[in-house]
């Protein structure tokens, strides 16, 4: 473990600037706030993260453990004051542990080498809570990946970041695909299943093929007309007394219908 020192303050800057999601860009890196997320990612055993953490962790000797990993993997540790990070979170109640974690980028190529088992297409979701918990179900229906097109928010946000409560790291996300990349992919054979009114039957009669892509669509849009004049049938959950359900409720009902 580490006292903050000017070497270090770069660090203390990166982790500030990756507030704003083009600094998350240029450096393929994000944030991940609280012990649980913290604690992910040391089971996971992900390696080179920078950790933050305040005297209240560096006190706990129930930590030990978790320190002696993370020295293992690599982790920097870097203890700083409650002042430092305050500035540094972007929650209003920090729980005084900070991580930076390098983005994984799957290949959206190998897809194509078959695409083999269930996956999650969104498209243009805005909300990155709904981002967030979504990736969370998909990787707990034992979904394969979740493909975000170039309309999403990002899912590296520190809202859609705590909201997955970890599974960011369990899941692979394959960023900004285009139309013509779907447009490939249905030429390969990979079917398409759409939530939506239109055309559409109650999800519990749909028969789902094993190799397949379910599309979620924007919380106010829907799937856009081009994508889903994509799918090869669509469904839809019946509801009663309201209009509809919010998008990550949806994912969460269809997805674990059909979970294997």
């Amino acid at each position: 473990m580490e006292l903050i020192t000017s070497q270090t303050n770069r660090w203390i800057k990166c982790a500030m600037q990756l507030k704003h999601r083009k600094y998350r860009d240029k450096f393929g890196l994000f944030v991940m706030e609280g012990i649980r997320s913290v604690y992910d990612a040391n089971d996971l055993g992900i390696e080179d993260c920078i950790c933050f953490f305040t005297a209240r962790y560096a006190d706990d000797s129930n930590l030990n453990q978790f320190f002696e990993r993370a020295k293992i993997l690599h982790w920097k540790l870097l203890l700083i004051d409650d002042k430092l990070m305050k500035l540094i979170s972007s929650t209003e109640h920090s729980q005084g542990i900070l991580l930076i974690v390098k983005k994984e980028v799957p290949d959206p190529a190998r897809l194509k080498n078959p695409m083999k088992g269930r996956y999650v297409l969104l498209d243009s979701i805005q909300d990155p809570g709904n981002i967030g918990t979504i990736i969370r179900t998909a990787a707990a229906a034992e979904v394969k990946g979740i493909l975000l097109t170039k309309g999403c928010t990002d899912a590296y946000s520190d809202k859609a970041v705590r909201s997955s409560m970890g599974s960011i790291l369990r899941i692979p996300v394959y960023e900004n695909i285009s139309l013509e990349f779907l447009q490939d992919l249905k030429k390969s054979g990979i079917s398409f299943i759409g939530t939506a009114l239109k055309n559409a039957l109650p999800y519990k009669e749909a028969n789902v093929p094993e190799d397949c892509i379910f599309v979620f669509g924007n919380e106010g849009d829907g799937i856009s007309p081009e994508i889903l004049a994509m799918t090869d049938f669509n469904v839809y959950i019946p509801i009663a007394g309201v209009e509809s359900l919010n998008v990550a409720i949806a994912s969460a009902i269809i997805l674990f219908h059909f979970k294997d």
